[in-house]
């Protein structure tokens, strides 16, 4: 069975599912901690910025793998 996106909530056009959305998020995250001295909070940051490059590759492999319907293979699911 094959679900359609839009049915269990997901909306693929939102900046949510966008890689560069999150590599940017990283990116910022990144020059914050390079602002602050070493230490707890720049270590905190930095472990955020790798999270967001996380979510950066499984929005690549969400866009990658999804079908051109917007619905996602049955083995996906």
């Amino acid at each position: 069975m094959i679900y359609e996106l839009h049915a269990i909530g997901m909306n693929p056009k939102s900046k949510l599912y966008q890689p560069e959305h999150w590599r940017s998020r990283a990116e910022a995250t990144r020059k914050k901690a390079e602002a602050l001295a070493d230490g707890k909070p720049r270590d905190r940051l930095l472990k955020i910025a790798m999270e967001y490059d996380k979510l950066a590759r499984r929005a690549h492999a969400w866009q990658t793998h999804r079908n051109e319907d917007d619905t996602w293979p049955e083995q996906e699911l």
